[in-house]
């Protein structure tokens, strides 16, 4: 039974992301701030934390990079502590979890399948998101880097970029008449995507069907990409 690690996981897309490889014959461990039972508490921008965490759930055979946070502020009001802290958690801890799962595949001489949440913001920006949009962009780069050096070992680093999702945070968008309006407005699908969607997506990316895919960043997005 292949294993994986899902941090994000205890609520939203990483949760449903848990849901289905579990139900898809995966052994899962999730990890999060504040962890589903069983789970593992983890702050993904605290390096000693992903080593006792690895360390706990070693061996693995996958990670799905899934934690993150979301807040709105015009760029001139935007303070600098907000900046560091989005990109704290979305790129700070990518980079900490990729590196870690290469460096003990590479020791034991094997290799595995990372996947990376983005957002389409990461190529279509959005106004009010200065530093969300800044992280998910510079996760899709540090997948790209990542997928190219850790190739050749057999390893493979690949990234979502999803739409406009439901899930609690962005329960409040999705709350207000007007920004659903504005965000299906840029959705060809004309609808709002489910967590199992983009589960679907990490599902497809982290199998052996996905042997020959690397470094890609794939929409799940209703087409809002195409546009």
């Amino acid at each position: 039974m292949p294993a994986v690690l899902v941090t994000g996981g205890g609520s939203g897309i990483g949760a449903e992301v848990c849901r289905v490889l579990a139900a898809a014959g995966w052994q899962v461990a999730a990890a999060d701030l504040r962890p589903p039972e069983g789970g593992h508490e983890l702050d993904t921008t605290d390096e000693a934390g992903w080593e006792r965490v690895l360390d706990a759930v070693w061996p693995l055979d996958g990670l799905v990079n899934c934690a993150g946070i979301r807040d709105r502020a015009p760029l001139e009001e935007l303070e600098l502590a907000a900046f560091e802290r989005m990109m704290a958690v979305h790129v700070t801890g990518c980079f900490l979890g990729t590196r870690g799962v290469a460096r003990r595949w590479r020791t034991e001489e094997r290799s595995g399948a990372v996947v990376n949440i983005s957002s389409v913001t990461a190529t279509h920006a959005v106004a009010g998101q200065v530093h969300y949009v800044t992280a998910k962009g510079a996760i899709a780069a540090l997948t790209r880097a990542a997928a190219v050096e850790l190739g050749p070992t057999g390893t493979r680093v690949n990234a979502i970029a999803p739409g406009i999702i439901r899930t609690p945070m962005t329960a409040d968008r999705l709350g207000d008449p007007d920004q659903t309006a504005w965000l299906l407005s840029r959705v060809p699908a004309g609808r709002v995507g489910e967590p199992a969607e983009i589960a679907s997506a990490v599902q497809f990316l982290l199998s052996d069907a996905a042997s020959y895919v690397n470094g890609v960043l794939l929409p799940v997005d209703g087409g809002w990409a195409a546009g």
